[in-house]
């Protein structure tokens, strides 16, 4: 192996098996082989009832180079994603074996980065964020004369009114949505709309990212069957506790658009990854 080369990741799969939108209102807020007995070693400990190992967890394992072995089993995030980021972390001599069936990565290296990569794994294999998202959905009409505002939009009415030139704006349903990170979310909004969102890594920032974002009107077909016709679809980025507004229409300059009202905000990550509730309000 050349000087500075990375190793390759050794994988035992087999062996174990035209719309637009605002940004809110203002202030709103693996790896050389493994030496067989070394692999054996590790995987026996696995296979044949020993005690679950944690994500930093040490392998009672060692070679006459001084080179520790340490088995690390994930149980939020995928062990191809964690070898990726161990991987500048690691010495020219280590190595690593996969085992997906396990979600588990055998990790061989000197015990100083080992550490090093114990510390890492415990702080990227957390379980995933949880959100809830409080939704309003809004008809905007400019053909109409102006008229009062929807006693369910409140105060967004008057700050809708400032921001977009439409006479009537009237709540069409509103809910809150809970979901997790790298889980979907989907929801009918009152008698014809449906919206989907995918909610991307969140990692440890404020910044989400919705993708896809899509709003659907359902209809029936000649035939009487239900269809969805997508309205709007599109990548959404998400600040937490800052409002987003997302406004549909035919057109720019149309008389009438759907607005749809987004708020984000982090729960207690929930105990089961990925689901989801939803309340109407």
């Amino acid at each position: 192996m050349t000087e500075g080369a990375q190793p390759p990741i050794t994988n035992h799969k087999s062996q174990i098996t035209n719309f637009w939108g605002s940004p809110g209102f203002p202030g709103t807020g693996v790896f050389i082989r493994v030496r067989k007995g070394i692999l054996f070693a590790a995987l026996a400990a696995i296979s044949f009832g020993a005690p679950p190992l944690a994500a930093a967890e040490e392998a009672p394992a060692g070679n006459a180079s001084g080179a520790t072995v340490r088995v690390f089993v994930l149980k939020y995030k995928r062990v191809e994603e964690a070898a990726l980021l161990i991987r500048p972390h690691l010495s020219e001599s280590a190595s690593i074996t996969l085992t997906q069936r396990l979600n588990a990565m055998t990790v061989t290296d000197r015990d100083e980065n080992l550490k090093t990569i114990a510390k890492l794994i415990a702080e990227f294999d957390a379980p995933p964020r949880g959100f809830t998202f409080a939704v309003k959905l809004v008809r905007a009409r400019a053909d109409v004369p102006a008229g009062s505002m929807a006693r369910e939009i409140g105060g967004l009415g008057a700050k809708l009114k400032s921001m977009f030139q439409f006479n009537d704006y009237a709540l069409i349903d509103s809910a809150t949505m809970q979901g997790a990170e790298g889980r979907s979310v989907s929801y009918r909004l009152g008698e014809e709309y449906v919206l989907t969102f995918t909610i991307g890594p969140a990692g440890a920032g404020e910044e989400l990212l919705l993708s896809p974002f899509a709003l659907s009107r359902v209809k029936k077909d000649d035939q009487g069957r239900l269809r969805a016709e997508l309205l709007y679809r599109a990548a959404i980025p998400v600040t937490l506790n800052q409002t987003l507004v997302v406004g549909a229409s035919k057109e720019e300059g149309s008389k009438n658009a759907l607005i749809l009202i987004l708020l984000a905000q982090e729960t207690a990550r929930p105990g089961v990854p990925g689901g989801k509730s939803v309340e109407k309000r």
